[in-house]
């Protein structure tokens, strides 16, 4: 009786566990995306059984989000349209290393997006997004708001004092307001010289924070941006 009982109680958990997997389905339960697409019990190439090795993270994400993909969806992306800052590319990489000087890049310090670098310490897809949850639109690991993922990151960029030489590379101040003084500053132009945002292209205005803060995002677009203000970015 005792041994029934126990194995009644060990099925009754194991279902209750299944139960508990089966509503955590990629991106909510809006899209006919299933756990197995991305997992596998046995046999896996991932340390969380996953159907791509650690250094392909990547590769599984594009099996979707890609055109041709898994499941039909309007913004794709593709390989060719990683960055390669002056030359070519509409979106971040997803495939770099972490730590590069050159573009003010360092290991982040941050626990939940340095527990998703690489093996050899790369970002991809599952180093800003969580599949699993949406609490931080779209997908992120943080709050983005104030642009704290890109200044994890870019650390060595985040600089309000640009006016007191230290002997290193400085760029343009993030994280001040906006002086209301006209003084410091032209009115924010469109591309046909018309103050933002009178050409019809939100696209291309200078996106302030609350209270007018100056940040990453202020110029800087993740994600289909082409680098053009005379054309609409996004897919």
């Amino acid at each position: 009786m005792q041994k029934n009982l126990l194995i009644i109680i060990a099925t009754v958990v194991l279902v209750s566990a299944s139960m508990v997997f089966a509503v955590d389905d990629p991106h909510g339960t809006t899209n006919s995306i299933y756990c197995e697409q991305c997992h596998i019990n046995h046999n896996s190439m991932g340390d969380i059984l996953t159907n791509a090795t650690d250094s392909l993270v990547a590769t599984l994400c594009l099996s979707c989000h890609t055109p041709g993909g898994w499941v039909p969806m309007s913004k794709t992306l593709s390989t060719k349209q990683q960055a390669d800052p002056g030359t070519i590319g509409t979106s971040h990489a997803w495939d770099a290393p972490a730590d590069n000087a050159d573009l003010g890049a360092s290991l982040p310090t941050t626990q939940a997006l340095l527990d998703h670098l690489t093996l050899d310490d790369r970002i991809t897809c599952g180093t800003c997004h969580d599949p699993h949850s949406n609490s931080n639109s779209p997908f992120l690991r943080l709050d983005n708001s104030a642009d704290a993922l890109c200044l994890d990151c870019h650390a060595g960029r985040d600089n309000s004092d640009v006016k007191t030489y230290t002997g290193n590379e400085l760029s343009h101040p993030v994280g001040i307001a906006l002086p209301s003084d006209a003084d410091f500053h032209n009115p924010p132009l469109d591309v046909d010289g018309v103050a933002q945002p009178n050409d019809g292209n939100l696209t291309n205005d200078f996106a302030l924070l609350a209270g007018d803060v100056v940040s990453c995002t202020t110029c800087h677009g993740v994600h289909y941006s082409d680098s053009n203000s005379g054309t609409t970015d996004g897919p």
